[in-house]
């Protein structure tokens, strides 16, 4: 296989847009876990606070954020080990055109 680096690069635009925009959709929905929360505790009829988020905390709603958070972070870093193996390839590829250079400098030159 040829190196060429635009593919490469081109490559590496987008698996790394693709992890940004998984790392995003992950922290988002991180970020809004205690907001989530807080809107399950606000609606539940316990009167203490602490009864209210344990029943919180077992509500089909936050448990259904708890579970979308979790498929968001499996894809996060699903689409990580795919951008940075895409960049060890390229480093792969890099080594080994400069070493194909370099033996050819090396290489006799038969007459």
């Amino acid at each position: 296989m040829s190196y060429d680096p635009n593919l490469i690069y081109n490559k590496l635009i987008e698996t790394g847009a693709d992890w940004a925009d998984k790392k995003s959709a992950f922290m988002l929905l991180d970020d809004m876990t205690k907001t989530v929360l807080a809107d399950v505790i606000v609606n539940t009829d316990a009167k203490s606070m602490a009864e209210r988020t344990e029943m919180a905390k077992a509500d089909s709603y936050y448990k259904a954020h708890l579970k979308g958070l979790g498929e968001a972070r499996k894809a996060y870093l699903h689409a990580e080990v795919i951008y940075k193996s895409m960049q060890a390839l390229a480093d792969a590829r890099r080594t080994e055109a400069s070493t194909r250079r370099a033996e050819a400098k090396l290489a006799p030159i038969c007459t």
